[in-house]
């Protein structure tokens, strides 16, 4: 394998801030069959474990596994020596189920105890592992223990500075083969404690996956090899001549003694391999992604609905997406909200600027950027309280999780959405102040820090939305810009605490400011596609790359959207629909009912004309929808224009036209609902118009 350097140590740059390797290349990037060896290529074979695929995995009836993220009971012996692994736990607290994992390391999964509560994912039970009833460690005897783990984070929530134990023998008193240090700590160790203690490496990274070779030669110790290379020769043994006992994957038999490490692979041999024989299994390694690994983190900055969002598990959905479509060994969400101490990224009620808001007139103070009401060009305003606030944040935010921020989250808007159209220019100048100012304060350009935002929530006035709704539009049609919509339809939501029905779509009261729990969650897992897609393209790819990304059948746009608006007759409207991963239309509840379709009959979003909703829809075929309006279009199609939503209106939950996404068949490989869940299987709604569509004559 060949690296390409500009300087010597510097990897070869294909622009600024744009690396083309970051770290060695491995077989199993992007997904491609792994077509070396595997362990039981190598004669003697007394024990294989493997996770990489939930297959490799069993119930408690037995059965193998189909799917990721279900209960495993037992991680299969491949080796036919019929010698499951099978889970641990020191203490009497039952640590959560022990599941199947997908895409931890590029394609292949892992198996593990995942937990919820903690700050950083994904966490691992502090008491989970596995146990082998018997492996031998006896310096008299020869043998070889091969295993390859992924370290997602540091220690949470207990013990976060103890070493851990990724291989230990319970034979006797018990000692740890193989350990590694905990926070902050960078040492992989050979029998630690003991009088043979030996570095194996000193530079172990916090997020890693590596795989350790062991063997054991009578009379001449044991060598090492870690990530394919030797790191140690003839170290002496210090157990006893033997000392076969129970032996612990990932923990060190104390309570709360988790290595908090995925498991991927294990074998072992009850002789000393062959340098041959080392070199093949070396070469069986080879599928997985070896090295350091990173992290996911999305900065979430905004007002209420941020953090909203932040709070319905729509940041860390979105999070956790990017990790999914990067192969990112962990994600997270950075966010902070007015009120906590050492300063915030979301703040309630204030906008980008105090640029017309009647709570924010220009000239006044407290807001992220700070309009000095002189006329002067956005480009050139200070940045005001709140960006100190961030600037705060940030600063207490350690090092090594700002460097994982991978993306910027502005579920933002209602609060500029206050402003009149004709602030629009000003509007658009001032979110790429505030924009270059965030990426300059971590140190990042457009091209290593991309936006995520969404098309602009149901807010009071028509035109301040519809001015927001344009404005976004505007700017994530500029590649230079690297911004995106992660979601590009949220007016089929409700009212924060609305009355809901879900057999009718029918919604009432609630906080209109305010979106629903449920709406929020759906977005962050609508946004991943192409949040992923972006974060990818930004550079960003650990295990996967971007070239690894299926051609098609995967959403990009975030649904379908409206391409050409027929005037059948002055109340009748035929619509094209273009799509995105689907590829037929469903037209439910309040849809039937033409929820969200309207026409602007003459006039313009700064001075509007008549607004004419419509009053029932229809599927026609796989890409057209039929519009029935409430009443006829008078003046000529050149001047009237199609909007879905108009400004402010709310569609409502279950009310939106969407394609039939979940319903078909993935890419192999790329079935994030049955990795993630079910829950990110969903249909795309039609997306919101920006500057609606001109009505047409002619049929398309």
């Amino acid at each position: 394998m060949g690296l390409l350097w500009g300087n010597q140590g510097a990897p070869l740059l294909a622009g600024p801030d744009a690396r083309l390797l970051f770290k060695p290349l491995v077989q199993n990037a992007g997904g491609a069959p792994f077509a070396g060896p595997n362990p039981a290529a190598i004669a003697g074979l007394t024990g294989w474990w493997d996770a990489g695929t939930p297959a490799g995995l069993c119930d408690a009836g037995g059965v193998a596994l189909m799917l990721p993220n279900v209960a495993a009971a037992v991680v299969s012996d491949k080796s036919g020596a019929g010698s499951a692994l099978v889970a641990f736990q020191a203490s009497a607290t039952s640590p959560p189920a022990m599941v199947a994992a997908a895409r931890v390391n590029g394609m292949l999964g892992a198996v593990g105890a995942p937990m919820a509560g903690q700050t950083l994912a994904p966490a691992l039970s502090a008491e989970w592992g596995l146990l082998h009833l018997g492996l031998e460690f006896g310096a008299a005897e020869a043998w070889t223990r091969y295993v390859v783990w992924t370290r997602p984070n540091w220690h949470q929530g207990v013990n976060n500075a103890a070493a851990i134990a990724l291989l230990r023998s319970m034979a006797g008193q018990g000692a740890t083969v193989l350990g590694a240090d905990g926070e902050g700590g960078a040492n992989l160790t050979l029998f630690p404690g003991t009088s043979s203690q030996t570095a194996l490496s000193d530079a172990l990274t916090r997020r890693h996956t590596h795989a350790v070779i062991l063997r054991n030669t009578p009379g001449a110790g044991v060598d090492v090899w870690l990530d394919g290379v030797q790191v140690a020769s003839a170290v002496p043994n210090p157990f006893p001549a033997s000392a076969l006992g129970q032996a612990l994957f990932l923990h060190d038999g104390s309570p709360q003694g988790s290595a908090q490490c995925w498991f991927h692979e294990a074998a072992t041999w009850d002789h000393a391999l062959s340098a041959a024989d080392i070199e093949t299994l070396i070469s069986a390694q080879g599928r997985w992604a070896l090295g350091p690994r990173k992290g996911a983190n999305v900065l979430v900055m905004g007002g209420s609905n941020a953090a909203l969002f932040v709070g319905a598990g729509g940041a860390a959905a979105l999070a956790e997406g990017i990790a999914w479509y990067t192969g990112a060994a962990s994600w997270g969400v950075v966010s902070g909200v007015c009120g906590a101490a050492g300063g915030y990224s979301i703040v309630p009620g204030h906008p980008l600027a105090n640029s017309g808001a009647a709570l924010f007139p220009p000239g006044a103070v407290g807001t992220f950027l700070t309009n000095p009401g002189d006329g002067s060009a956005p480009a050139g305003w200070p940045t005001g309280p709140d960006f100190a606030a961030l600037s705060a944040f940030l600063a207490g935010i350690p090092a090594a999780d700002q460097a994982d921020i991978g993306c910027l989250a502005w579920p933002w808007g209602e609060a500029d959405s206050t402003m009149a159209y004709a602030n629009k220019a000003e509007f658009e100048a001032s979110l790429l102040r505030l924009l270059s100012a965030t990426r300059g304060l971590l140190g990042r350009t457009a091209v290593s820090l991309p936006l995520l935002t969404w098309s602009a929530t149901p807010y009071q006035t028509h035109d301040g939305v519809q001015m927001v709704r344009e404005t976004l539009a505007d700017l994530s049609a500029s590649p230079a810009n690297n911004i995106v919509l992660f979601a590009a339809q949220t007016a089929d939501s409700n009212p924060l605490g609305a009355a809901y029905n879900a057999l009718t779509g029918s919604f009432a009261a609630g906080q209109t400011s305010y979106r629903d729990g449920a709406d929020l969650a759906r977005y962050g897992r609508l946004g991943v596609h192409a949040a992923g897609r972006l974060a990818l393209a930004a550079g960003l790819g650990d295990t996967i790359s971007l070239a690894s990304l299926p051609v098609s059948g995967l959403p990009e746009a975030g649904g379908p959207r409206l391409t050409h608006a027929y005037r059948a007759s002055n109340t009748e409207l035929i619509l094209t629909i273009a799509h995105d991963a689907g590829d037929d239309l469903l037209v439910p509840l309040g849809a039937a009912r033409g929820m969200g379709f309207a026409v602007m009959d003459g006039g313009s979003v700064a001075a509007p004309g008549t607004i004419i909703p419509a009053i029932a829809a229809a599927r026609v075929d796989a890409t057209h929808l039929s519009v029935t309006l409430a009443a006829p279009v008078t003046n000529p199609s050149a001047d009237v224009r199609l909007f879905y939503p108009y400004g402010s209106v709310q569609i409502g939950r279950g009310n939106a036209v969407t394609d039939n996404t979940a319903t078909l068949a993935p890419p192999a490989g790329w079935a994030i609902g049955a990795d993630l869940g079910t829950c990110f299987a969903l249909n795309f709604p039609l997306q919101a118009t920006a500057y609606g569509l001109t009505l047409s004559d002619t049929p398309s």
